[in-house]
């Protein structure tokens, strides 16, 4: 808990830019090891940033990732997690939100409880703010507060802004680690799972889908952690703001309260149209990854026939006409909801200012300078509140429809692990026992009584296969064009669906 002394932080020395930082700061990333002092105020990044004022950092300059965010770390966690839904599916539906909690709920929880010390340090320097005006305003009569008063609530005002700051910070590097997470648990989820798609699932999802929630759709969920403490620390920040206000000017400050609940049907609307056009946006960019990878696919096709000018027209009118057409309108309706926020702060002053100088203007006063800064700084305050909390929303429901996406893929049908055994190498188990006498001509594939189909909707395309392959043996399968040769050969690999028999493998598989 103590800060250390200088010497044990090692410093960039001077014209050592040629050296590689690895050498001299060592591989381990110091936060690793920083102290709660070092955390809190990033002391730990100085050598780095020192580094910068020689030379142009470059990566071998970096540190190694620490271990808690390490892609194969956070995958191996939320592989864990997310297989223990799967096993209890029979007892609830898997959730891919429980599993994402259990990987990185600790980070969250702890990057709230900087969010809410922020929160509530923001609203106190408009107490204290109200306080500095009072002590000046003292010495314009004739009692007026002593000059310590005056250094206090400039002390208050400065220990405020400082640790306002660490909170608000700490809470945003909480909240990057935090979408870093998520998004190395989804990206590999994914990738993991695309692999071993069945052959019946791999139909429904092509490249350009799979490739669209490796982007797309992880982003939008990883997106949700800098929203996610609005859902709870925007009302709080209204709450508390529409409280001050009140005992700032009294029942006047219940016009802002009606300007702000007139407000939400308006935000509200914009942001369920902003949505529904980011998913026909989404949906028609799909389509435009789908058809470049199917013209990359074909492209000597492609060119044997000529058809280069009816593809890219096809590409050129659902990028234009229906993706670009898309997203114009969203960005129409971006520009639109951007008024809206911008606009309904303003009202919310010149509402309560215009209400309290023209009924009230006697509970508390008249419209002096203290209640007017007070009340702007509270208005201030309460901007952010409004303005994120519609954005939250659609954020929100941004990542919702990309979890469900995620989540179908990741519950789909895949290939059977067990379909195929998959043993020790022919030629490793002999030349260990073959002074027992074991001979060297072991089966390294074997088939017996196998049928094998690609989906279960189909019917059985190899039926009753017995098949031997002996190590050091090379065997080719004859046949005409569409007897099953590569269906065979799918079948060893573990890609058919097996109904009967036994396949056993030695070894790797190199095809």
């Amino acid at each position: 808990l103590w800060p250390r002394k200088s010497t044990e932080y090692v410093l960039a020395e001077d014209g050592d830019s040629d050296v590689a930082s690895a050498s001299r700061f060592g591989i381990r990333a110091p936060v690793e090891d920083a102290n709660i002092f070092s955390q809190l105020t990033f002391s730990w990044m100085s050598p780095l940033l020192k580094l910068g004022q020689h030379k142009q950092i470059s990566e071998d300059d970096l540190w190694e990732v620490p271990s808690d965010c390490a892609p194969a770390n956070i995958a191996e966690t939320f592989d864990a997690n997310w297989q223990h839904e799967i096993d209890h599916s029979e007892k609830r539906s898997p959730s891919l939100i429980r599993a994402l909690w259990k990987t990185v709920g600790a980070h969250y929880v702890l990057g709230g409880c900087f969010k809410l010390a922020q929160d509530i340090l923001s609203f106190s320097k408009p107490v204290v703010l109200s306080m500095i005006l009072g002590f000046v305003a003292s010495h314009k009569t004739d009692k007026p507060q002593p000059m310590s008063f005056g250094y206090f609530y400039a002390g208050c005002m400065l220990a405020l802004q400082i640790t306002q700051s660490i909170a608000l910070n700490q809470s945003l590097q909480l909240g990057y680690v935090t979408a870093i997470k998520i998004k190395s648990s989804l990206t590999t989820a994914i990738y993991k799972k695309a692999v071993w798609l069945s052959n019946e699932t791999r139909q429904k999802y092509k490249t350009g889908e799979i490739f669209t929630m490796l982007t797309s759709d992880v982003d939008s969920v990883a997106r949700l952690s800098d929203h996610a403490h609005i859902f709870w620390s925007g009302p709080l920040q209204i709450i508390l703001g529409t409280y001050l206000l009140y005992n700032t000017l009294g029942w006047s400050a219940l016009a802002s309260i009606v300007v702000m609940v007139a407000s939400m049907p308006v935000n509200r609307g914009l942001t369920a149209r902003m949505q529904v056009l980011k998913k026909e946006q989404r949906t028609n960019k799909g389509k435009r990854i789908a058809l470049v990878g199917e013209a990359l696919s074909g492209a000597k096709i492609i060119k044997l026939y000529a058809w280069e000018r009816p593809i890219l027209s096809k590409i050129q009118y659902v990028r234009e006409s229906l993706e670009l057409a898309s997203l114009s309108k969203f960005g129409r309706m971006f520009a639109w909801a951007s008024v809206s926020m911008t606009t309904v702060p303003f009202l919310v002053s010149f509402t309560t200012f215009l209400v309290y100088s023209a009924f009230d203007g006697v509970s508390h006063g008249p419209l002096n300078a203290r209640l007017v800064f007070v009340s702007l700084s509270l208005f201030n305050l309460l901007r952010s509140p409004l303005t994120m909390l519609p954005k939250s929303i659609s954020t929100l429901v941004d990542a919702g429809v990309a979890a469900g996406r995620i989540h179908k893929l990741l519950t789909s049908d895949e290939l059977d692990v067990e379909s195929v055994t998959r043993l020790e190498s022919v030629r490793r188990s002999n030349r260990e026992t073959l002074v027992q006498g074991r001979s060297n001509m072991d089966f390294a594939v074997k088939v017996s009584g196998g049928s094998f189909r690609w989906s279960s909707k189909d019917s059985v395309q190899l039926d009753n296969i017995n098949l031997s392959a002996l190590s050091n043996e090379h065997l080719a399968i004859v046949g005409r064009v569409g007897s099953g040769k590569s269906s065979l050969l799918s079948a060893l690999l573990g890609d058919m669906r097996k109904e009967a028999g036994e396949v056993v493998v030695h070894g790797q598989v190199a095809y």
